[in-house]
């Protein structure tokens, strides 16, 4: 998993409805032209990782970190393999915190 840090602003970033889940959700987001922090669970399928990335129309930042089960427990759901970050604000401020 990320830092506490990066954890709290996922969690203002969702209640801030700038988060969406799940690869349909995520496919859509990416199509659209605008600035994407992605965070894959590392035991995301790589096919489908790859579809995803295939689709952005502006190429994303990337994450990976956790599992799908630990995601799924962070947000309240059952799993999560894939997380937009679909705010450039939120996005940038995560993005600072995890580059060295």
């Amino acid at each position: 998993m990320l830092p506490n840090e990066i954890m709290g602003l996922l969690g203002l970033a969702q209640r801030a409805g700038k988060i969406v889940f799940g690869t349909t959700a995520v496919e859509s987001e990416l199509r659209r032209p605008r600035e994407i922090l992605l965070i894959f669970a590392e035991d995301f399928s790589a096919a489908t990782k790859g579809k995803l990335l295939a689709a952005a129309v502006k190429p994303p930042q990337v994450l990976q970190a956790g599992t799908m089960a630990e995601w799924g427990k962070h947000f309240g759901r059952q799993q999560v393999g894939v997380i937009a970050v679909a705010d450039k604000n939120f996005a940038a401020g995560i993005w600072a915190k995890v580059q060295p």
